[in-house]
């Protein structure tokens, strides 16, 4: 879509958020991640190092600026993208067979998934346990940065309230979209990660950031939906409970949608992301960890990254030397998400473009992917400290609950990235043991699916109270055994 900018003190950036327009600025504008590139019609200014460095030369040619960057010392008409018609939201998660019993009561309910990316709801007929509509949006916070640090710092530096009501509005979006009037919902579950649930709450994030990172409440919350949405809302809403700070509701949903609180059998839960969230155990007992990946699994800190929307590259095949790419929608490649990614390294590490190391072995320095879209130095490094750090937690967890990976019998791999990646290809670059070839099921929105299973069915609270009285959250800060690991899997696995 094209924008006009007026003439004023500010950045590109800044005017857009005057105007309410959305921008895609993972980094809240500190000019760090490269992300917020809009098209200048007509006299673009020179590139600025962050720009040449973080774009194509064929790119900037074209008039591509980073909007934090360019000042408004004149009027501008610029082209951008609208991220909220072209993102992928996965909605869907894997059913499992329980001999549970319906709560079977009348009206219409709504399951809620809120993550920091994405937002996805479904309607449910209460009496049935039917799904009756989905609805999917982005998080309108995601303007005051990607990441949930970037949010609690807004929040602590400015209060609250802002981020507060961008949540709410958006969830009064989705139930609007979803009930044929918001008086007939009873009843709404809430899943999200502790901090999502803070600033939907209002609740003071200060604790959330700074060691020992603890949260203002983490058990479950239940309340009047008038008291969190307005007065023309009836029924009652509950905020599903933690383990901490960043082992959330959602990890814990998770958990209540595979049972694996109550089985005989070891299961692992992997939430492949930013925090990547894991979790190991039976019915004896779990331990849950964060690892805080960081973003490159969701397209942030790689040159050419990008999230899972219309243009992004979701799969990369070895073409006897070259690539062949498959993008979202099959539109032209715009960049690389989380999937595309590994598979791109998968293959440059067949090809030799890669050594064992990271270290990249081209002409110049680079992969290209196509005429426009390249993984540079940086980009595989970036790679390497994501990649590392989920085998490092997972290699954590085997030790620690005292298994080895062979005895694992249910691999959970959760989320959107989890849903579409190349198996074959994560376990030849190392992200996951080869031990748990044939044993990785794919389960979808975890936070959503085990939403539903507590609104829908009976006792559901008693099993939340089970997870969090079994589970036990991890510390990795200095642990020496974690930091052993993330040095040893930096590498790449050879081929055998």
């Amino acid at each position: 879509m094209q924008v006009s900018v007026n003439k004023s003190n500010g950045t590109i950036l800044d005017e857009l958020r005057k105007m309410d327009v959305h921008m895609n600025a993972p980094c809240n504008g500190n000019g760090t991640c490269g992300k917020c590139k809009v098209k200048i019609l007509g006299n673009a200014p020179v590139p600025t190092d962050l720009e040449l460095k973080s774009m194509e030369q064929a790119i900037l040619d074209e008039g591509y600026r980073l909007a934090c960057k360019v000042k408004c010392d004149t009027d501008f008409t610029i082209e951008m993208d609208s991220e909220k018609d072209k993102f992928s939201i996965v909605a869907d998660y894997a059913e499992f067979k329980e001999d549970l019993v319906l709560d079977s009561t009348d009206g219409l309910g709504i399951a809620i998934d809120i993550g920091t990316t994405t937002i996805a709801l479904m309607l449910v007929d209460l009496q049935t346990g039917e799904t009756l509509k989905t609805h999917t949006l982005l998080n309108s916070q995601r303007r005051y940065g990607s990441d949930v640090i970037s949010r609690i710092d807004y929040a602590n530096n400015n209060g609250v309230e802002e981020l507060q009501n961008h949540i709410k509005a958006d969830l009064i979006t989705g139930i609007k979209k979803l009930a044929p009037a918001v008086d007939v919902i009873s009843k709404v579950v809430i899943a999200a990660n502790t901090t999502m649930l803070h600033l939907l709450t209002g609740a003071n994030c200060k604790g959330l950031g700074v060691y020992p990172f603890t949260a203002e409440f983490l058990d479950t919350q239940t309340g009047k939906l008038s008291e969190l949405f307005g007065d023309e809302f009836s029924g009652t809403y509950t905020l599903l409970a933690g383990v901490s700070t960043y082992v959330g509701a959602d990890i814990v949903s998770g958990m209540l949608m595979t049972n694996m609180y109550n089985q005989d059998a070891i299961s692992l839960l992997v939430d492949i992301g930013t925090n990547g969230e894991m979790a190991i155990g039976n019915k004896d007992g779990i331990l849950c960890l964060a690892t805080a990946a960081g973003p490159a699994f969701e397209g942030g800190n790689i040159s050419c990254g990008i999230g899972s929307i219309e243009g992004a590259i979701c799969k990369v095949f070895d073409n006897k030397g070259t690539f062949t790419v498959n993008t979202i929608e099959d539109k032209e490649a715009a960049g690389i998400c989380g999937s595309g990614l590994i598979d791109a390294i998968a293959c440059a590490l067949k090809q030799g473009m890669i050594d064992e190391t990271g270290y990249v072995e081209t002409d110049d320095d680079k992969i290209h992917l196509t005429d426009k879209i390249s993984l540079n130095q940086k980009d595989i490094r970036e790679f390497q400290l994501a990649k590392s750090a989920i085998r490092a937690g997972v290699e954590v967890l085997l030790i620690k609950h005292g298994v080895k990976a062979g005895d694992i019998e249910n691999v959970y791999l959760a989320g959107g990235f989890g849903q579409f990646i190349n198996l074959d290809n994560a376990f030849d670059i190392g992200l996951l043991p080869k031990e748990f070839v044939g044993k990785v099921q794919r389960v979808g929105n975890i936070s959503a699916g085990g939403a539903k299973k507590y609104l829908v069915y009976k006792d559901q609270q008693a099993s939340v109270e089970k997870i969090t009285e079994i589970a036990v959250d991890l510390n990795l800060a200095h642990d020496p055994i974690f930091n052993e690991f993330f040095a040893t899997h930096m590498l790449f696995e050879e081929e055998e």
